[in-house]
């Protein structure tokens, strides 16, 4: 099973009629702004709905929760360092930095609502493409307690009902796992109870370890510990998956 992701679901396209050449990679900066406005992408959901769905999120409580959205190119030649995106209005201009892998944090900039700006970039239009997953984030990724997995858990059911139309979550699986994948061999997981340590079976190209999240075993089951560093991901398990990637 993939990584809980959803971009498809959550973003509204926009299709924009209104295109100028994108700007190169490396076009001139003149007092930090980029000379070429660049493209309306209907890959990126129009600022008024990112503005809205964005406030909507920080109104949930997610501490326990990664919600990531990233911006890659449909050209895998382009990298994250390539793309530039700004927000643009009549009196907005703010650029939209991106992390090395894409990671994007949308501005919450009331006067650009006001403005009507909208994203724009360098890149070919419809050469873009958005990704926003959730995942569980915990101060200690090496040391996992259990209660705190099961917070984890029902922290991003909670924002997937508030964020995603009932609809929607008709094709979504709620999570009531966690995996952690090593992408490599020789790591460990173990899942630390009031009887004693379980050493917790290691599956899958990805070197995977998956962890059942069950509130009856809050008071029995106390940790999971990880050989570092292992990347975290929610999943679903049934009898017809083990909740391992695909």
């Amino acid at each position: 099973m993939k990584p809980i992701c959803l971009a498809l679901l959550l973003f509204p396209l926009a299709a924009y009629c209104d295109e100028v050449p994108p700007a190169p990679a490396d076009a001139p900066l003149v007092s930090d702004k980029i000379v070429v406005k660049g493209v309306r992408d209907p890959a990126i959901m129009p600022y008024a709905d990112a503005y809205k769905f964005f406030t909507q999120v920080d109104k949930v409580p997610h501490d326990k929760v990664r919600m990531r959205m990233q911006i890659k190119s449909a050209d895998k030649s382009v990298k994250a360092s390539d793309i530039r995106i700004r927000l643009v209005g009549d009196e907005t201009d703010i650029p939209v930095p991106l992390g090395e892998e894409g990671d994007i944090d949308v501005p919450r900039s009331e006067a650009a609502l006001a403005d009507k700006a909208e994203f724009v970039t360098n890149q070919k239009k419809g050469s873009l493409q958005v990704h926003l997953t959730l995942s569980p984030e915990f101060p200690n990724a090496e040391r996992i307690a259990y209660a705190d997995a099961l917070i984890s858990r029902d922290q991003a059911i909670h924002l997937m009902k508030e964020i995603v139309p009932w609809y929607f979550r008709l094709l979504i699986a709620e999570p009531n796992a966690i995996r952690a994948c090593f992408e490599r061999e020789g790591a460990h997981a173990t899942l630390i109870t009031t009887a004693g340590e379980e050493t917790l079976p290691i599956k899958s190209k990805r070197q995977c370890a998956v962890l059942k999240l069950d509130a009856g075993k809050r008071e029995s089951w106390q940790a999971l510990a990880l050989t570092p560093p292992s990347k975290l991901e929610f999943t679903h398990v049934n009898w017809l998956s083990d909740g391992l990637p695909d």
